[in-house]
């Protein structure tokens, strides 16, 4: 039986993964900053369970508490770093297949389009130098003060669109974290499998849909 096309006014993308293959290695990334971390008397373990980013954060306000300019010195040198890593795994990747004409698609439809990624802007924008071509918001790791999943992210580019119902926006992510990010709003979500991670890690965490990739939301908005 086919079933009514759904919805939605807006579309959120993750970047990384979804929009864009960019393989970083994140465990290098990790160990560079655990050794930072060290450097400053914290012991990396203490902070096991954080994700990157989170785990610079929490390092910073720990390290500030002592001394508020080694706080402040050691958040600009991990970001320093993770930022390198970034700009460096540019070089070897690419736009995915279809994504331009994707977003293309839904911006004439009426839909809006916002790209939500914890990537830096330096590192998007040389691999997607037409970003803001194809989107009506983008939102980087420096424009935000907590990255997703936090509903800061989500909720800045909610406001941007101009979207008033959260149950309106689909968010469309190749991490779990983009599926518990956009339910905690009351958003739809889509979870792609062109990253790491798996259809059954995807329903564990609730995805509303699972797709082979990014473009076949067009299948799923328009029923074409």
């Amino acid at each position: 039986m086919r079933r009514e096309p759904l919805h939605i006014e807006a579309v959120i993308f993750d970047y990384d993964g979804t929009l864009f293959y960019l393989n970083i290695d994140f465990r290098a990334m990790r160990g560079g900053v655990e050794k930072l971390l060290r450097h400053y008397g914290i012991e990396p373990t203490d902070l096991d369970g954080l994700l990157i980013l989170e785990m610079i954060d929490e390092a910073a306000r720990r390290i500030s508490e002592k001394d508020l300019e080694s706080g402040s010195s050691f958040y600009q040198r991990a970001i320093e770093f993770v930022t390198e890593f970034e700009v460096a795994a540019v070089a070897a990747g690419s736009i995915l297949p279809g994504v331009t004409s994707t977003l293309t698609k839904l911006k004439e439809q009426g839909i809006k389009v916002a790209i939500v990624t914890r990537n830096c802007e330096k590192a998007v924008k040389m691999g997607f130098p037409a970003i803001k071509d194809f989107c009506d918001a983008f939102l980087p790791r420096d424009s935000v003060k907590r990255v997703k999943p936090h509903p800061m992210h989500l909720t800045l580019a909610l406001k941007e669109l101009g979207i008033q119902d959260p149950a309106c926006c689909l968010v469309v992510g190749d991490h779990v974290l983009d599926v518990t990010g956009g339910r905690q709003l009351g958003m739809k979500t889509a979870g792609v499998l062109t990253g790491k991670t798996t259809t059954q890690d995807f329903a564990a965490a609730g995805a509303d849909f699972i797709l082979d990739d990014a473009t076949k939301i067009l299948d799923l908005i328009f029923q074409v």
